[in-house]
């Protein structure tokens, strides 16, 4: 079985960016010619053949084909003569010791969207987001806007999180908005409480909008929680500001910037948290989720079955 790293979600071996960036989308074309390379270099004209099925080509338009099908993608380069090869994956230097930044001199972007309820695979789409800056262990900046789903909002959702048809009809849909959205996270790792959820929405949201993907660490403050606050009853955000002394103002929970700020400021706890419990890196703290945790054994009820008398209690 292979193991997947318990914050970046990525397989074992993987290369995972340090920060937040994106990535073109891989399309058939693109999968096609790393199939091929990994077989060896290859000149433009015998790459344009096998990938697009075009052969006896000028060598200047195979050329032109194949820098336009591979210039945006980071894994192809050109050896000396100029065949077409796959790159060797340049490992980050967060991991090697004495390179890997102190997580107090990291910087976090907060993250928290609301949604119109269901999975986005089903055509639900996001209603506001809002990113939270944190650097040094204090907030820097909030980025928060709503956002048009070009969709109906559920009567529920609504509800829920006061987020009205009539707020986001004359907003910008998410591609409106989605270059500020990157601005403010590339750089930073990516943080959400229940951080899948969060990442999922915001990655399908980017590779609509734009064709790419979205790429980078990130860290879940559930998980996090999970580990260093074992004696809560929830993980919820409401538990552990509660633990923390966070206040959440009635209006602001459920929206995407109260949840937030909220969230940011647990996270400053918990790497104050993390550090008593000797995380200084990035790499300390993987080590620290990625231990498996141990379950207190319960008490083993008395059998409630007869049992035979072995003593005079008539006595």
């Amino acid at each position: 079985m292979e193991r997947v790293d318990p914050m970046s979600g990525t397989r074992a071996g993987a290369v995972v960016p340090s920060v937040i960036g994106t990535r073109p989308a891989t399309t058939p074309l693109v999968q096609r010619a790393e199939e091929l390379l990994r077989t060896g270099p290859a000149t433009s004209q015998a790459l344009v053949a096998t990938v697009c099925q075009l052969s006896q080509l000028p060598a200047a338009i195979a050329e032109h084909m194949a820098v336009t099908l591979l210039r945006e993608y980071p894994n192809f380069a050109r050896t000396a003569d100029g065949a077409w090869r796959l790159r060797e994956p340049t490992p980050p230097t967060w991991g090697v010791p004495n390179e890997e930044p102190l997580l107090s001199e990291m910087s976090f972007a907060v993250v928290d969207v609301e949604t119109t309820g269901g999975p986005f695979e089903s055509g639900h789409r996001i209603t506001e987001i809002a990113v939270v800056l944190v650097r040094g262990g204090r907030i820097e900046k909030v980025y928060e806007t709503l956002v048009n789903p070009e969709r109906s909002i559920p009567p529920y959702i609504t509800r829920l999180t006061r987020i009205s048809w009539d707020m986001v009809r004359s907003k910008a849909p998410f591609r409106g908005v989605c270059e500020d959205v990157l601005r403010e996270l590339e750089g930073h790792v990516f943080v959400a409480h229940n951080a899948n959820f969060d990442w999922r929405f915001v990655g399908h949201e980017v590779l609509r909008a734009s064709g790419r993907v979205l790429t980078g660490r990130r860290l879940c403050t559930v998980r996090l929680a999970r580990r260093l606050l074992p004696q809560l009853r929830s993980r919820s955000l409401d538990w552990v500001a509660g633990h923390y002394n966070v206040e959440i103002p009635p209006g602001a929970r459920h929206r995407a910037a109260g949840d937030a700020v909220a969230t940011a400021r647990c996270l400053i706890r918990l790497l104050d948290d993390a550090r008593a419990h000797g995380c200084e890196r990035w790499s300390e703290l993987e080590r620290l989720l990625s231990q498996r945790r141990i379950k207190p054994r319960r008490a083993r009820r008395p059998s409630a079955m007869p049992r035979p008398v072995d003593r005079d209690t008539t006595a």
